[in-house]
């Protein structure tokens, strides 16, 4: 997806009934950052890319008529991976423990029972987190609406897809906790992406994407 980065998307404000949160935009900034795909070290990268892209100021076409001018454009950490052929999938949940198979690296993480790589601040994390976008709601929209082969998924895989999209779930649910920002401050989703080919050339799944940031953004 690097082709996006620094790309920005116009955005057609929907009505407020439609809304999911008080945030309404009219631009969407892309910055787009590859990931290794290795345990030993995500958990370092991730929480590190939390703290650089929060408090991002407004645009000053958004801050127009805001009595508030602190106000700080909400944040979203949109995951992307190669899943299974054939569709895209959005993902709902993702575990903290359950990894097993060795990353690109070929480390392997010791037990599933506990996760792949511990650190003290993590103890308290729950097994198991939720995205807070309706993703059952989004693939309708992008099936329906859009025309996509789109499909919400329970189950990320127990990869480092999984586990980096627990880490930003975690990471956030922190910053909360710490009083460093609301729960309407950032949202963070992970979307898994057929090869290129089955059935998207590469074009086509930049525009599924564009589109699907576009919606998230918009709606939740």
């Amino acid at each position: 997806m690097r082709p996006l980065h620094n790309t920005t998307l116009d955005l057609t404000p929907l009505s407020l009934s439609e809304k999911k949160n008080r945030h309404q935009a009219t631009q969407a900034v892309l910055i787009c950052q590859e990931l290794p795909v290795e345990y030993r070290k995500v958990p370092d990268l991730v929480p590190a890319l939390h703290a650089e892209h929060s408090k991002i100021e407004l645009l000053p076409e958004d801050k127009q008529g805001k009595q508030d001018k602190e106000e700080y454009a909400k944040t979203y950490f949109i995951h992307v991976g190669v899943g299974r052929d054939g569709h895209t999938a959005i993902e709902t949940l993702a575990h903290r423990t359950g990894y097993g198979a060795p990353d690109n690296a070929q480390w392997q993480p010791e037990s599933k029972e506990d996760a792949p790589v511990k650190k003290a601040d993590w103890i308290a994390d729950p097994d198991v987190l939720n995205t807070t976008v309706d993703t059952a709601a989004l693939a309708e929209y992008l099936s329906k609406e859009k025309g996509w082969i789109c499909q919400q998924s329970l189950d990320a895989g127990h990869y480092l897809c999984e586990f980096t999209f627990y880490l930003s779930l975690a990471e956030r649910q922190r910053r909360i906790v710490k009083g460093l920002e609301t729960e309407d401050d950032r949202a963070c989703l992970f979307v898994h992406l057929p090869s290129v080919g089955n059935p998207y050339s590469l074009e086509e799944l930049q525009r599924f994407v564009k589109d699907m940031i576009i919606r998230v953004v918009t709606a939740y």
